[in-house]
Formats: C-alpha cells, structure tokens, sequence
C-alpha cells in the first residue's frame, strides 16, 4: 500500500510539473481562400510535440479571427481530441498543398474521443466553433499559409 500511495504521488507530482509549465506559441498569418472570399486569421503555431500536446487546452476564450494551427513533420493521419478544451471549434484538416480535406465543426467541450480523417494531413487549424458554417468555409478551399506551403501572400 505504502509503495502505491508513493506512486501515485510522484505521478500527480510529476502531472503538476508538466501542467505548470508553460509553452510558448510563435505567432503566424494565414488566409482561407474560399470560391467568393478570402478570410485572413491571425494564428498560434504548434509545431512541437509540446506546442501540439498543449494546443488550446485550458483556454476559456478565442478572439474571433484567432485560431491555432497545428503543423506536423509530415503528411500524417492525425487524429485531434477536446481534453480540457473548454471552447468548442471547428476543426480544419489541411493537406500538404493547402487544399482543405475534411472540417469537423462545432467540437463538444471537453471530449476525450479522438477526431479527424482516415486521410495524410499536414496541418489541423481550429478556429471558434460555427465559424467555418458562418464563412461558408468547406471541403476543397484553400489555406494558405507559410507554415504549410512555405506561400504567403499578404
């Protein structure tokens, strides 16, 4: 018992650590290119395992025009969750070329399920909830950014 107690102390010791600690998110430009318009949004960049583990857990607020893009390595399946994400979001899955794959709106709060694609994907941008609806964003438009095509036009 003694042994267990002094496990799981260490374990929530150790959680509380990594909790604490904060990681920082570099700033980027993006623009969504749909058939009509052209919506810029102003985004954090997770492109660490750290930045993406974090992503905009234990946020409480979105400016309307933020968003956070997650950039992988490589085109990979990628498969997101809402723990401890208390703002629901639209979830844009974005291919190496910018072209939008799949968008997986208006996310529940707090859900543990993973999300996403059976499809490669380069970057996932999450955006508030129902605003993709709103911008009449979907499958097959254009994101253009410089941390997923190394292309920005402003």
């Amino acid at each position: 018992m003694r042994a267990y107690t002094y496990i799981l102390f260490m374990f929530l010791f150790i959680h509380n650590i990594t909790i604490a600690q904060e990681v920082n998110f570099d700033r980027s430009n993006l623009i969504i290119k749909t058939e009509n318009e052209e919506y810029y949004f102003n985004v954090e960049v997770a492109s660490t395992y750290e930045q993406r583990s974090q992503g905009l857990m234990h946020r409480k607020l979105l400016k309307q025009n933020d968003g956070m893009i997650f950039i992988y390595p490589k085109p990979q399946i990628v498969k997101m969750w809402m723990k401890n994400t208390y703002i629901p979001l639209d979830m844009i899955f974005i291919k190496e070329n910018g072209e939008i794959d799949t968008i997986i709106k208006m996310t529940k709060p707090l859900q543990i399920k993973p999300l996403g694609p059976e499809t490669l994907i380069k970057a996932v941008l999450e955006i508030n909830g129902g605003l993709t609806t709103y911008l009449k964003i979907d499958k097959g438009d254009i994101v253009i950014s410089k941390d997923i095509t190394g292309i920005y036009n402003d």
